[in-house]
């Protein structure tokens, strides 16, 4: 961090290329800036330093000083020695835009005051006031709008700088926008309440149909539900694929959204184009996404489980309240899919005793046009917790697939080892063949055939069966699978070892004897 006396003995003792780049194409002008030293920035711009320099991604000294926690002054002084107001980055974001991202709302004055454009737009289409109410800075909103900006100028997708802030949940945001409309808010006809207006048509859709009641649902926030309702939000709109703002907010398991919604005469079994109700959306809501966002280290491997949780709770409590308001859980998507197929299908345990409760344990339609079964979905997916739910309903635990296949056959296949000890525990035959290949489960195991060999009895003429019409021995596939990925570092004198190996020694013989 260079100090003023330190900058002087710099520029006075030798001849120094003042706008000399780092490997990042800052210069110390950008630096100073960053950092908030306006009396640096003072020296530099006195010795020269090009105000208007820009960075690898085009990001000039204004830019860093319009996004620092400490650059009011430096903005200043850079914009009262020429800076450019409007220049803009290689993705299109003005120093206005940078104020915006940070909620700098005295220095989006500064800017304004000194010819900034207050509608220019980065290459995403967005202004200054879309990234401000992304960001839920309701002061910049404030002095965006008091100075003209344009409240109904479409951005990302065609949105409404209201869509992104009723989106991420920025109540105050949606209300300052809202009202924005109009210098005074109308009176409406039907009662003493004063209704927000926000200057365009509230229903207008984005580039994929979504209107902000849309958004708002995905947020998640009711206030914002409840301000866009009070706007005239058509609750019944359709977005491009059929879904309702119900459905968002069914997917995204906001239990105060979907109560708001419900209670204001949302139609509870509205399907979208793919015969999907909100019910399935609740039922297959997302619960790897908080995951996702915490990653994976051990470090989180506590919180990861609490979310888990947590998220598990929540898509029960939705399911729940749309069961009790008349929400059919036998509505079948186009492919013959109901609730209980996307609760097993995503692993939602809760989920699925809840609709088990509600079916009386019957979840098998017979004129179901499903290939695959709730208990084949648990087991692909490897969700061991679903499918012991799904295996306390007595249900035919070697029902067939259209290819044939059983569940214990795809849970062996995929190698979800909690899931086969389920299966065989409760009866599931190992010796069933699907309708293609003729293998059954133990030529599709692999490293689960340690589990299926050490609790199965199978029969004196299994010879007979672990043989697919290709010709190939399961056994020996097997020997090498369990010899090369479990037992790197064993010699054949480990008993499992041995165990598998004289099993395919002797199969071999008797295949060819």
């Amino acid at each position: 961090m260079l100090s003023t006396k330190r900058t002087e003995e710099l520029f006075t003792g030798q001849r120094i290329w003042i706008d000399e780049m780092n490997i990042y194409g800052n210069t110390a002008l950008h630096i100073a800036c960053y950092n908030g030293q306006d009396s640096v920035v003072n020296e530099l711009i006195d010795y020269g330093a090009n105000v208007n320099q820009p960075n690898n991604n085009g990001f000039t000294p204004l830019h860093f000083a319009a996004a620092s926690t400490h650059g009011a002054l430096c903005l200043e002084l850079l914009v009262n020695n020429g800076a450019d107001v409007n220049i803009q980055s290689k993705d299109g974001k003005s120093p206005l835009h940078m104020t915006a991202v940070h909620g700098r709302f005295t220095r989006s004055q500064t800017l304004i005051q000194n010819g900034g454009e207050i509608d220019c737009v980065d290459k995403d289409g967005n202004t200054p006031l879309h990234v401000a109410a992304r960001y839920g800075h309701e002061l910049l909103i404030n002095t965006l709008i008091t100075s003209g900006a344009d409240t109904a100028k479409c951005g990302i997708h065609n949105m409404f700088p209201l869509h992104l802030a009723a989106l991420n949940a920025h109540s105050d945001c949606c209300r300052k926008l809202l009202s924005s409309g109009q210098k005074y808010s109308i009176v409406s006809l039907f009662s003493n309440e004063h209704v927000l207006s926000a200057g365009f048509e509230i229903d207008t859709p984005d580039s994929f149909g979504r209107t902000c009641l849309h958004a708002a649902a995905a947020g998640g926030n009711v206030e914002c539900i409840k301000l866009l309702q009070s706007s005239g939000a058509d609750f019944n709109k359709k977005d491009k694929c059929g879904r309702t703002p119900l459905h968002y907010a069914a997917a995204n398991c906001h239990f105060h959204c979907i109560e708001t919604l419900v209670t204001t005469g949302a139609n509870i079994n509205e399907t979208d184009d793919w015969g999907r109700t909100p019910l399935h959306y609740a039922a297959a809501s997302d619960m790897d996404r908080k995951k996702n966002i915490l990653g994976n280290s051990h470090e989180n491997a506590e919180e990861l489980e609490r979310a888990s949780e947590m998220k598990e709770k929540e898509a029960a409590l939705c399911l729940e309240f749309l069961l009790q308001n008349d929400a059919n859980p036998s509505i079948q998507d186009k492919e013959g899919y109901n609730t209980v197929h996307y609760a097993a299908a995503y692993g939602h345990r809760q989920c699925l005793e809840l609709l088990l409760e509600k079916t009386n344990n019957v979840f098998e339609e017979s004129d179901s046009a499903a290939t695959k079964s709730p208990l084949h979905l648990a087991a692909y997916n490897g969700h061991h917790q679903a499918l012991e739910v799904l295996l306390q309903s007595l249900v035919d635990l070697d029902i067939k697939d259209e290819k044939g296949r059983t569940a214990l056959d795809l849970a062996a296949f995929k190698g979800h080892a909690e899931c086969v000890e389920a299966l065989i525990s409760q009866g599931a035959s190992v010796t069933v063949k699907d309708n293609v290949t003729k293998r059954t489960p133990l030529h599709a195991s692999g490293e689960c055939v340690l589990i299926i060999y050490s609790k199965t009895d199978l029969p004196e003429s299994f010879s007979d069966i672990i043989v697919n019409k290709l010709g190939f021995l399961f056994l020996l596939l097997a020997e090498i699978t369990v010899l090369l990925v479990f037992f790197p570092h064993k010699s054949l004198t480990h008993q499992p070892c041995r165990s598998v190996y004289m099993l395919c020694i002797c199969h071999y013989l008797v295949v060819n004897n």
